[in-house]
């Protein structure tokens, strides 16, 4: 799910690295944490390892380089062991053929200026099968989340030519890829499947169903790429012949219109999404012949008449040959995400099967990676014999080694903890590698057990740990399993990231932060302390604290929830929480108010009756945690039970309304920040929605418990209440604080609001950030911290 904002990934997040702040390196005195320091420079930013892509063999990894001076772009092999690099393609020499007419002189430039005029810019690569030949990706533009459409070029590696894979005047090309012969290129435009011929450039139209508002083919709608991460809806088949594609219709589905009031006259922005409980796009796989066009589609009992017995189809691929053949395989899932079936269609027949059907009490997560289907809930392995599948069926998330015919073979891992994250298996030494809880919840680390039925088997023998240093750890295994980029952190400690390899054996690091360190360091902060709070119910929920350096236990003190508590996330961690984290560092020393989060029930880390207990009553139970938390520490002796307060972002602002105005909250929480908060789930979408709650047709008083809407009149008069939005959020959109301010307004409660004008789920670019982080800092000074004293801190 994505409902949440996140940040980018630190591990493989851009090719540049970050340098220590200007006002940093020329203050000879000592950086303190402020609002500045924070959110208006880069002092607190940790410097990010130059990312890349791992070669075939050994710890190589190929990454694009960037000249400054030429504004030329380079992709670069480089040795993590040893250091060396070697230039692959040299990017000085990718002038554009389509901008030199057959004079020799410059044609249509475009936006194309200074030293970079003429050359490719290299955002994106892929090599053929054979190696021969580069596919590069260029002057991209933003669909949804991600820049998705742009330009390819080819780039043979042994003659130097380059060649575009179509005219540019045709439009934008999506998810261009190679056929296995690499003499053909196939890509989505303007919703159609595209196949261009690179001997002779000539492109022939494969779809033709494409329209905006209608027919999809080859990539998805805005719900689909929100919810199951899928972006590239097409495979190559194995010999070349045809493609396997998505076609999704969404016609049926309703117009959401976003509105830009900073014009003289307001412009618009519609796009498809479709809500709870409406109509969602029709969607079936199909199969195009490479060099006719004729296309076939499978029976899948989604198209149409599918109805809420077959919804989705969360994933696609082409198997390992199967009785002399490779099928496509699907993913299905019914509307309420709970009963799954692995699907083989057969190429020659167009006939579908059911090979495996899985079923919850709850619901079903199918993971992809985003549109990464190598290692995803079904795992193909090289010996086309098996498949990996990753199941919480025993209460707990692991993995299980199944026939290709779908009769189980053996369960890869079992314990009383969650496989969080499968990379694959190394299919000449046996290892199966994956990251899980096992160490503890709020750790993450990397471990390896055997495959069944490899050398060195043992039934139940304990997975090996390979990552040794304390904490969060996420990891890149190199093509070959041999190596391990391992970037991890703690709540103190920001991001280092290390050269492993598979046994464990440390190489080199390759980003240590150090400066940053240092700067953390001479800010003498407390540690965070984990601890365990009583939940409603009683049960244990994992928390966290920070406390002012000089904590007085014989002084009451003000405490701020920092909360997210929606199905499956988790808040206490023990990970590098960036300058948000700080921030709460800030509270606590300039204004003496102490931070804890809590994950409620409903949250992850703890297994499969722990992170569903919220089904159908979504909502509820998180908020009634966090105000027995609230209770609970209130009645502590440092902790001033009449100065509680509450903040937290998308599903965190979604829980802070409800904490504040259901149940006891009222009575419990003084002050709250809801940011980009849901507050009815009838106006967010299908997949994430109906996953926890149902339909609202089938639903209702789920639905209206579960929102802050309904209990709008029970703001408190001594309540002190801020709601953020930013107006252009296609995700979570500003209705649901429109429609919270009406209900507000019509019971008499005061309230303050913030709009960010053209700002999306994220609120930033320019000085909102800063903006933002001094209007809640304002706000917690005001309605919770005590005055600040002579000298400045507490």
């Amino acid at each position: 799910m994505n409902l949440r904002f996140r940040p980018a990934s630190w591990l493989f997040a851009a090719l540049l690295v970050l340098s220590a702040s200007p006002a940093w390196a020329q203050s000879a005195g000592r950086t303190t944490l402020s609002l500045e320091t924070l959110f208006a420079s880069p002092t607190f930013t940790p410097r990010f390892f130059e990312g890349g892509r791992w070669a075939e063999r050994g710890p190589v990894l190929l990454y694009v380089d960037a000249d400054p001076a030429s504004g030329a772009t380079s992709l670069v092999e480089l040795n993590l062991e040893t250091d060396a690099r070697r230039t692959l393609i040299e990017g000085g020499r990718l002038a554009r053929p389509d901008l030199t007419d057959d004079t020799g002189t410059s044609g249509d430039a475009g936006a194309d200026e200074g030293a970079t005029r003429g050359l490719i810019q290299i955002e994106d690569y892929a090599y053929s099968a054979d190696g021969s030949k580069v596919l590069l990706y260029t002057d991209s533009e933003q669909v949804w989340r991600l820049n998705t459409k742009g330009y390819y070029y080819v780039y043979d590696l042994a003659s130097g030519r380059v060649t575009p894979v179509a005219a540019r005047t045709a439009g934008f090309q999506m998810f261009a890829k190679f056929d296995p012969a690499a003499t053909r290129v196939a890509y989505v435009r303007d919703r159609d499947l595209w196949v261009s011929d690179i001997a002779s450039g000539r492109e022939t139209r494969l779809t033709n169903s494409g329209s905006a508002g209608g027919v999809i083919n080859g990539t998805f709608d805005w719900v689909y790429e929100e919810e199951f991460g899928l972006r590239d809806g097409f495979r190559w088949s194995p010999d070349g012949r045809s493609i396997a594609f998505f076609q999704l219709d969404e016609s049926a589905t309703r117009d959401f219109q976003i509105t830009n009031y900073r014009e003289l006259y307001p412009a618009y922005q519609q796009f498809r999404y479709p809500k709870a409980g409406e109509a969602n796009s029709e969607v079936r796989i199909g199969l195009v012949d490479a060099a006719s066009g004729q296309t076939r589609f499978f029976d899948t009992d989604t198209w149409q008449s599918g109805g809420d017995e077959h919804e989705y189809i969360a994933a696609m691929g082409w198997t390992p040959p199967i009785g002399g053949h490779p099928m496509v395989w699907m993913i299905r899932l019914n509307r309420d995400q709970n009963q799954m079936d692995l699907l083989y269609g057969d190429p020659q027949t167009m006939q579908v099967r059911t090979v495996l059907h899985e079923e919850s009490d709850a619901y079903i997560e199918t993971e992809t990676g985003f549109s990464d289907v190598t290692t995803g809930t079904v795992t193909f392995l090289r010996d086309g014999e098996h498949f990996v599948l990753r199941s919480d069926r025993d209460g707990h998330g692991h993995l299980y080694l199944y026939t290709l015919e779908g009769r189980l073979v053996e369960r890869i891992t079992q314990g009383d903890w969650d496989v969080t994250d499968f990379h694959g298996v190394d299919e000449e030494t046996g290892w199966v590698y994956f990251t899980s809880t096992q160490e503890r919840a709020r750790e993450r680390h990397l471990y390896r057990v055997r495959l069944p039925g490899t050398r060195g088997y043992r039934a139940g023998a304990a997975p090996e740990k390979i990552t040794r240093e304390p904490g969060w750890h996420g990891v890149e295994l190199s093509s070959d399993f041999q190596y391990v980029l391992d970037g991890y952190s703690t709540q103190m400690t920001p991001p280092v990231t290390q050269l492993l390899r598979t046994s464990g054996e440390p190489v080199t690091v390759l980003e240590d932060n150090a400066a940053l360190r240092t700067r953390i360091a001479g800010l003498n902060l407390p540690t965070p302390e984990f601890m365990e709070i009583p939940g409603a119910d009683g049960t244990p929920l994992y928390s966290y604290m920070i406390r002012p350096s000089n904590f007085d236990p014989s002084h009451r003190y003000p405490v701020l929830f920092h909360i997210y508590g929606g199905p499956g996330s988790q808040e206490v961690v023990d990970r590098w929480g960036g300058n948000e984290r700080l921030w709460h560092h800030y509270l606590a020393e300039r204004y003496g108010v102490i931070v804890v989060g809590v994950d409620n029930r409903g949250t992850g880390g703890r297994g499969h009756a722990f992170k569903t207990v919220t089904q159908h009553r979504l909502g509820i139970l998180e908020a009634e945690d966090q105000v027995a938390a609230a209770q609970w520490l209130a009645r502590q002796p440092y902790v001033d039970g009449d100065r509680i307060g509450i903040w937290g972002w998308s599903y965190g602002g979604y829980l802070t309304l409800l904490a504040m105005l259901h149940g006891e909250g009222p009575q419990t929480f003084h002050a709250g920040i809801a940011v980009a908060p849901v507050t009815n789930w009838r106006f967010y979408d299908t997949i994430y929605t109906e996953r926890f709650l149902g339909t609202p047709q089938n639903n209702p008083e789920g639905y209206d418990a579960g929102s802050p809407v309904t209990y709008a009149d029970r703001l408190a008069d001594d309540q002190r209440l801020l709601i953020v939005h930013g107006d252009a959020d296609d995700n979570v959109h500003v209705q649901n604080t429109i429609v919270m301010v009406d209900a507000l307004e019509a019971a008499n409660r005061q309230f303050e609001l913030m709009l960010y004008p053209g700002r999306n789920h994220g609120i930033y670019g320019g000085q909102t950030r800063m903006h933002l982080y001094t209007l809640m800092t304002n706000f917690v000074r005001d309605n919770l911290a005590e005055p600040v004293p002579a000298g400045g801190t507490h």
